[in-house]
């Protein structure tokens, strides 16, 4: 190789040596040195953005392995052949902002010039803010210093923060015009009562329906004995216990209602609720919308099986 691509600080002697050891080394890791310095620059920009890519490339690599390791098998795989997890989770970091961006996107030419220690610091912006960039923007981040280009960073981090919390509290404000200009009363009630009233027929109905399939269920669990005993008593535990967490929490409903509004009041054909028609007519479309939508994921259920 000429000394053309070695530096002038160098004696002509010390570009010699410099210049054999480059050589020898080169040929170790089947690196073909260019014959001149324009050439050395073109081979290194293009290695500049191939490293982008092998960046993302071993990204993609990383999560596709993580996602068929056990728990904390992957990070064992690392030590294992000496790879830094730090290395590692930069990789992944890149790999995921280039999945998260559109196809478009994604192959701009600014972003893939990108050299990887911006890269890195890209990435780990929200994705909706790098997609906020144009190409101008994007080449005149690429054209920053590592260190302007880290306040710049560090702007559109503070301006993503900014817009998140003016947009909370636009859908606060939205959220509380909504509660304010709700209606108080519905079937001349208030709308809390109305709203439990409606609910309990409907909630009780489903709750009622699945209880009965599974009450046959049991049944057959308790009548079918040319079953292992092991087997049998295996779904009776799971039953048990899962229903009677059911039962706990339902009881402690009705103990709270109780214990506030006195069981003289609850108690009794009495204390059987009355509803006005129109009252009635929606808490019974209500109920059969809940049923329907029940049965259609129960049945579906039951046909994948």
């Amino acid at each position: 190789m000429s000394t053309e691509i070695v530096s002038q600080e160098f004696t002509a002697e010390e570009q010699q040596q410099l210049s054999a050891k480059i050589e020898k080394i080169a040929g170790h890791i089947q690196l073909v040195m260019p014959d001149s310095v324009d050439e050395a620059w073109q081979l290194v920009v293009r290695m500049e953005e191939q490293a982008l890519v092998e960046t993302a490339k071993r990204g993609l690599l990383y999560m596709s392995i993580k996602m068929h390791l056990g728990h904390g098998e992957f990070e064992t795989k690392l030590r294992e052949h000496n790879i830094a997890p730090r290395t590692a989770q930069e990789a992944v970091t890149v790999a995921k902002m280039f999945l998260a961006l559109p196809e478009a996107k994604a192959r701009t030419s600014a972003l893939l010039n990108m050299n990887k220690s911006k890269l890195i610091e890209m990435a780990r912006l929200p994705v909706e803010t790098v997609e906020s960039l144009d190409d101008d923007d994007l080449d005149t981040l690429n054209d920053l210093s590592v260190r302007e280009f880290r306040k710049e960073i560090r702007k559109l981090k503070d301006k993503h923060t900014e817009l998140e919390e003016q947009t909370a509290t636009l859908i606060n404000a939205l959220e509380t015009e909504r509660l304010t200009k709700a209606p108080k009363q519905m079937y001349e009630l208030p709308m809390l009562v109305a709203q439990v009233r409606q609910k309990s027929f409907a909630h009780s109905a489903v709750v009622n329906e699945s209880l009965e399939e599974f009450i046959a269920m049991a049944e057959q669990l308790c009548n079918t004995r040319d079953l292992d005993l092991n087997h049998r008593i295996g779904a009776a535990q799971t039953t048990w216990h899962l229903w009677l967490g059911i039962q706990q929490r339902i009881t402690h409903m009705l103990n709270r209602l109780s214990g506030e509004f006195g069981p003289e009041h609850l108690a009794g054909a009495e204390c059987i609720p009355q509803f006005a028609e129109d009252e009635w007519q929606d808490a019974q479309a209500n109920r059969e919308y809940m049923l329907a939508m029940f049965n259609d994921r129960f049945n579906t259920n039951f046909n994948k099986k």
